[in-house]
């Protein structure tokens, strides 16, 4: 399962020891992976799951953004995946639009200013029927950015994994599979810090989160207790010059 991704982007483990052994972009993978050479019963569909996992990507290696955490290689994400009938060919398609109605229904709790796109067929990746992006306002980065996404992989995913469903009489058929991120960490980081900041450099707290947090304003910190100085940041403060005796 590699969703249109450049094999450059995908983290492989030493060839001499693990041959073939690649490190999960998304948990969709693992998800996908644990319904594969299944028949889930008629009666259970469709099935909603969802997983907290880590995620590999050597995005960085591109070259784009290689610096804060829009891009990173190594990050934590919430992942909705969704097993469907192919009974009347719109199974797959309503699970896609309630996967979204919950994506947005987190993003406007958060308070953030965010757009939907229903991407062009030149934009979707082998897997995807049909697929959604969605965009948060970064002010940092004066744009939109993507912080989410949902997809409706048909059979795609079913026929390469073996992923069927029994029907009443014992048949079986292909099940359809549906995917969308709740929440990708590093992004949601970006869009509630830069959404919610003040021009004094605090933080208003999303009132849904309030209670988790404990707090209603994040104060500006009066100082930095440690400052990272290694290359990898967009402008990297001067050298000290040597000590001569």
């Amino acid at each position: 399962m590699q969703p249109n991704a450049q094999r450059s982007q995908v983290y492989s483990l030493d060839p001499a020891r693990f041959p073939d052994l690649n490190l999960a972009g998304t948990g969709e993978v693992g998800v996908a992976g644990y319904f594969m050479d299944h028949a889930v019963n008629c009666k259970d569909l469709p099935v909603r799951t969802v997983c907290s996992s880590t995620c590999y990507r050597a995005e960085t290696d591109t070259g784009r953004e290689t610096w804060g955490l829009y891009r990173v290689h190594h990050f934590n994400k919430v992942e909705m995946f969704g097993v469907t009938a192919d009974e009347t060919g719109e199974e797959s398609s309503q699970l896609l639009e309630e996967f979204v109605s919950l994506q947005k229904e987190m993003f406007s709790a958060l308070e953030l200013h965010y757009r939907v796109l229903d991407m062009p067929t030149q934009e979707l990746g082998p897997p995807a029927y049909r697929k959604y992006d969605i965009e948060a306002w970064m002010p940092g980065r004066n744009s939109y950015g993507e912080i989410s996404s949902a997809s409706n992989c048909t059979d795609y995913q079913s026929r390469r994994l073996n992923i069927l469903y029994e029907r009443e009489d014992g048949s079986l058929q292909y099940a359809h599979t549906v995917n969308a991120t709740a929440c990708a960490i590093p992004r949601m980081i970006i869009s509630i810090l830069e959404t919610h900041q003040t021009k004094d450099g605090s933080v208003h707290v999303p009132q849904v989160l309030q209670p988790y947090l404990g707090l209603e304003v994040i104060e500006k910190p009066k100082y930095s207790p440690l400052k990272y100085i290694g290359p990898n940041q967009h402008s990297r403060p001067p050298r000290p010059g040597s000590n001569t005796r």
